[in-house]
């Protein structure tokens, strides 16, 4: 085929005849391949799903607040994770936590005001 011949409208019509055949083609080999798995996974006594189960992964709870911004209550953090650089503060400051004051210093009706 001489694609040089046609013109943009039909070179268009068929980039689209193509990709829609690409697609169809790869719906059928997915069939194709999929039936093959299910014959051999019959075969050896199991199911597809038995074989390629996936295991849902256990969700974590919420770590407890450890360290508290004495200034502002709602600037909590657990120690796991990095702190938050949305404070707009310097990398060396959050690294000398000097803010931060450990949960077990300050007392519960502080906390709640």
């Amino acid at each position: 085929m001489n694609l040089s011949k046609l013109s943009r409208v039909d070179l268009l019509k068929l980039q689209n005849d193509i990709s829609n055949e690409m697609d169809r083609r790869a719906e059928a080999e997915k069939d194709e391949t999929r039936k093959k798995l299910e014959a051999l996974a019959a075969e050896a006594g199991f199911s597809v799903e038995e074989l390629f189960s996936v295991q849902k992964s256990r969700k974590r709870a919420r770590a407890k607040v450890k360290y508290l911004d004495p200034k502002n209550a709602a600037n909590a953090w657990s120690g796991r994770a990095p702190l938050a650089r949305s404070r707009g503060e310097s990398r060396e400051k959050q690294r000398g936590f000097c803010y931060l004051i450990p949960m077990s210093l300050i007392s519960r009706e502080r906390v709640l005001q």
